[in-house]
């Protein structure tokens, strides 16, 4: 049986930083499966002494948006992050000028 990547894992690269719909917050990429990634979370702990700890999770490729690339083209140049929607994404200055029609995010 052969392991099939996931569409949306193609473009993700160890260092990139990504959101997780779920659980509402951001982390870099520390490893990539195909069709999850590996990141590590900042855990604070309330004994004494209070530290930082980081554990790593494992999210499913379907729960994440990479912050990384642009939305539509997926290039990793010119990008800045837009925030009208309530959830953050980025979009390259290529993209930006084009109209809304010609956005539409590719058919996996």
């Amino acid at each position: 049986m052969k392991i099939r990547q996931h569409p949306r894992m193609r473009g993700i690269l160890v260092g990139d930083e990504v959101y997780s719909y779920p659980h509402k917050i951001f982390a870099r990429v520390a490893d990539v499966f195909p069709a999850a990634v590996c990141v590590k979370i900042g855990i604070l702990s309330i004994d004494e002494p209070m530290e930082i700890t980081l554990a790593p999770q494992l999210w499913r490729a379907d729960d994440i948006e990479n912050l990384s690339v642009c939305r539509y083209c997926g290039c990793r140049e010119n990008i800045h992050t837009v925030t009208e929607t309530g959830i953050p994404f980025r979009i390259c200055a290529t993209c930006s000028t084009l109209p809304d029609e010609a956005k539409a995010p590719p058919v996996a």
